[in-house]
């Protein structure tokens, strides 16, 4: 089910794609600096013998690819934007699967500042269905602090980070899942604004604190891909696909 969700909001994007270079190319000139591209390339085999008419030809296909690139601009700008955006929600939703039950888990807490002895004192608390296996083991080159966990039953909940007289919590799902897996909550106004789905850390010494969920294929039609090359795939053909069921000859 999760697969043809994604196929839906690939062919919806696809056909605000295909809206997009409609409403903001020069199609007229598009279709003819394209002919003339094509017609250049023509002239590698019909004038292979002659340097100086290829040469000739390789200056004007450079030259009709800048146009192309120049009548691209406007919908490559305005697309960049929201498709960026768009793709680092659908990684919550698609790219990771939960906890694995039974399985290890690593639990990271990136520190803003140097660690100090008094950090090994740092607390996890986890859910009653996962167990907590390590204690804080510190890295202090990296300024992380890390847990070890392991699930036992399905759940989905909240662990609680307990450290410098300040207490945080993270969203956890093991063996089953919510529509968002965020793996990191941060405290970056810039890294929240990208990732909004989990809410953003309050002031203090933790900048982000993360579950390592596993990254998992997408699979759909029998056929395991990473969920980005079905976005991409989709995404194109219904672009296509759209173009041609409105006539729009390129």
């Amino acid at each position: 089910m999760i697969g043809w969700s994604l196929a839906g909001l690939s062919v919806l994007f696809g056909f605000f794609t295909f809206w997009t270079f409609r409403r903001t190319v020069d199609l007229v000139a598009f279709r003819k600096t394209r002919k003339r591209l094509l017609a250049h390339l023509l002239e590698f085999r019909l004038f292979y013998d002659d340097p100086a008419l290829i040469w000739r030809a390789q200056k004007a296909i450079v030259r009709e690819n800048l146009h192309l690139l120049d009548l691209l601009a406007r919908p490559a700008l305005i697309l960049t934007l929201p498709t960026v955006w768009l793709l680092m929600q659908l990684e919550t939703v698609y790219a990771y699967s939960p906890l694995e039950v039974g399985k290890p888990a690593v639990i990271n807490a990136q520190i803003t500042g140097e660690l100090t002895s008094a950090d090994a004192s740092a607390m996890l608390l986890v859910p009653p269905e996962i167990s907590l296996e390590t204690p804080a083991v510190r890295s202090v080159t990296d300024r992380q602090i890390s847990w070890r966990i392991r699930p036992l039953r399905p759940v989905c909940g909240s662990l609680r980070l307990q450290i410098r007289g300040a207490e945080i919590g993270k969203t956890i799902c093991a063996g089953t899942r919510r529509l968002f897996l965020v793996r990191r909550r941060v405290q970056s106004l810039i890294a929240f604004l990208l990732r909004p789905e989990e809410a953003r850390l309050p002031r203090g010494d933790v900048a982000w604190l993360q579950v390592d969920y596993p990254e998992t294929d997408l699979t759909m039609a029998g056929l395991a891909l990473p969920w980005i090359a079905w976005f991409v795939l989709l995404w194109s053909a219904s672009a296509v696909v759209f173009a041609r069921w409105f006539r729009v000859a390129l």
